[in-house]
């Protein structure tokens, strides 16, 4: 059965994944305390996710992955990861940062985008560029950057206003 997930399903199935992975198991109150959401709503979503043949799942019960489930979670997990970890090793975002943009990029990105993108970090992580010190010199630049005020697409533009001089010096 192919199914088109929303936002939330892929946040959900992903949730579901990063939990079993850690606990070995998964209720809805686990679901409930990662996402942040009530009890009703993770119920309501696991109904969608086990008519689309992703989850087992009866009321009060463990509720587990099917192997469609866990293929679709496996990459929802790891292309968040990829992502993440491509903010946070290679532009220097902090983690929190890094996390949150992540899990709005792996559902906004155009799949063609998203493809190039992975093989675009894939590359990177695999090549040895320890002879070219490129990551080093690309933080010394967003360092010495010197933003135009005038420029509308200029990074000055996107930084948040409550950072101070001296933290968009060090990032």
């Amino acid at each position: 059965m192919s199914v088109i997930l929303t936002e939330a399903l892929e946040d959900y199935l992903e949730a579901i994944y990063d939990i079993i992975s850690n606990k070995g198991g998964v209720r809805v109150k686990d679901i409930s305390k990662k996402l942040n959401v009530k009890n009703s709503s993770v119920t309501v979503a696991l109904r969608s996710l086990r008519e689309a043949q992703f989850i087992n799942y009866e009321p009060y019960g463990v509720i587990s992955l099917t192997p469609s489930g866990y293929n679709e979670a496996r990459r929802i997990s790891e292309t968040h990861q990829i992502i993440r970890r491509f903010f946070v090793k290679v532009l220097g975002v902090n983690q929190a940062d890094a996390d949150e943009t992540a899990c709005r990029l792996e559902h906004a990105m155009a799949p063609s985008v998203m493809a190039r993108f992975l093989q675009f970090v894939k590359f990177v992580s695999a090549g040895d560029y320890s002879h070219t010190h490129w990551t080093e010199d690309f933080m010394k630049f967003c360092r010495q950057n010197k933003f135009s005020p005038d420029n509308l697409a200029s990074p000055v533009q996107y930084m948040n206003d409550s950072l101070s001089e001296s933290e968009v010096d060090s990032q």
